[in-house]
């Protein structure tokens, strides 16, 4: 950038005024959140934001930190043309591999608000075997950069065995070929035994994500094992020896709430801050009907009533010094846009069918393709079109949206396919945005 340059305040952002001596500015684009405290910074940066031309000024500190965060951008930068081209090279572009392995359709647990059916399906030996020789194959003619394996189900270490020996087969390939290789697991905990916990750690499973429902009266009236029994301390028991622990790993702890989990969440992330270190994050939504043989008397909070307890549980989570990976998830940018959109994110099923949703396992329009014995994927390229091919055909509203950059226009792509009209509205999804900045820096 040349001294002299002409500036102007970027489009996505968002200046939160506080007590009229200082201020939150927060790009949607570039992801940056600074906080203005001091009341000269305060005043320059509201003069400069406000301004119809600003100019850089390279020995300017305060310009210059501004550039850089994207707060200030060049005058003739046509920013959306920008957001498109990072979309491309970021998302429509990535060469990582991505697969999530429905190692099987059962559950030792019946959560009542489930939308799963559970079945005694379970992902063969062989299926194991032809994906190693597609991702050898692939590796071997440089198609993908890096492979990253998400074990899902079901509850996935009900086939502990079968995925241990597949993890130990894909790191040596991957080490052949020299290819980074990463795995993490969407699971109960419950079978997070501390010797389970040390094989897959050795075996590259770094990252977990396991719901908790509130402390042990509310989980274990959601969260049942198949006994009718409650689960609660026996995640806590495999959490705590995870925790007490030195290796490099990461827990998501989410919790799915309703007015009733809501009401004694602060008690229960207290809990989360008394017994575990930064390892361990949060996430939180609210419960939704999703198809399970339960919808019809599940009790779940409205729009209007998720946000605002989303960013009350946000603002107390704060407080307590716990990484909150809602506050990620809700202002970085691409973080909003589903996997489904993705190109070689596919999601295998126990019997080597290719599917692109986890919600909709067994709908036609979700499958996309089989794995064959030899290890090649067939993949009905009309069909996925219409899980990938459509996200850059953005609605004029999203044009003019300072939320673009998160969602990339993004809603449920499992309805869209279905035809499911689109609809948004962006004053909300803005003031949302807005308030979950505020209240959590």
């Amino acid at each position: 950038m040349d001294s002299g340059e002409k500036l102007k305040s970027s489009f996505y952002n968002f200046i939160l005024d506080q007590k009229d001596k200082e201020c939150i500015l927060y790009n949607s684009l570039s992801g940056v959140i600074l906080l203005v405290t001091n009341p000269e910074e305060y005043r320059k940066v509201k003069e400069l934001l406000n301004s119809v031309e600003n100019y850089y000024y390279e020995e300017d500190e305060i310009i210059k930190l501004l550039y850089e965060k994207g707060i200030l951008v060049e005058e003739d930068k046509d920013e959306l043309e920008y957001l498109e081209y990072l979309y491309e090279r970021d998302v429509v572009r990535n060469q990582e591999l991505s697969l999530t392995l429905i190692t099987t359709r059962q559950c030792n647990l019946r959560c009542v608000y489930c939308y799963e059916k559970h079945e005694n399906l379970v992902m063969s030996s062989e299926v194991y075997h032809s994906l190693e020789l597609y991702i050898e194959n692939s590796l071997r003619e440089r198609k993908y950069s890096g492979v990253n394996i998400t074990l899902f189900g079901g509850e996935p270490f009900l086939e502990y065995n079968n995925i241990t020996s597949f993890l130990e087969n894909l790191s040596r390939i991957c080490n052949k070929y020299n290819v980074p290789y990463s795995a993490g697991a969407t699971t109960n905990g419950v079978l997070i035994t501390p010797e389970h916990f040390e094989k897959l750690y050795e075996l590259g499973v770094g990252y977990y994500q396991i719901t908790i429902d509130g402390l042990e009266d509310t989980h274990n009236m959601y969260r049942k094992s198949i006994d009718g029994k409650g689960s609660f301390r026996k995640i806590i028991e495999n959490l705590k020896y995870m925790n007490n622990t030195d290796y490099d790993f990461e827990v998501t702890i989410r919790t799915n709430f309703n007015e009733e989990v809501f009401r004694r969440a602060k008690e229960f992330y207290k809990f989360i801050a008394q017994n575990f270190d930064r390892r361990f994050h949060v996430y939180y939504e609210g419960i939704k009907k999703l198809g399970g043989e339960n919808d019809a008397s599940l009790d779940i909070l409205g729009v209007d009533k998720v946000s605002e307890t989303s960013i009350d549980i946000a603002a107390y989570i704060r407080k307590l010094g716990i990484k909150n990976d809602v506050i990620d998830e809700m202002t970085l940018p691409f973080k909003q846009v589903c996997y489904a959109t993705k190109h070689n994110n596919y999601l295998i099923d126990y019997d080597g069918s290719i599917l692109k949703c986890t919600l909709s396992l067994d709908d036609k329009l979700n499958h996309i393709g089989k794995l064959y014995k030899d290890g090649t994927m067939e993949i009905d390229e009309a069909r996925h079109a219409k899980w990938v091919g459509k996200k850059t055909q953005l609605a004029n509203i999203c044009k003019q949206c300072k939320v673009l950059p998160l969602c990339y226009g993004g809603r449920c792509v499992n309805g869209r396919v279905h035809g499911e009209v689109f609809k948004c509205d962006k004053e909300f999804k803005e003031q949302e945005l807005a308030d979950l900045v505020t209240y959590n820096v």
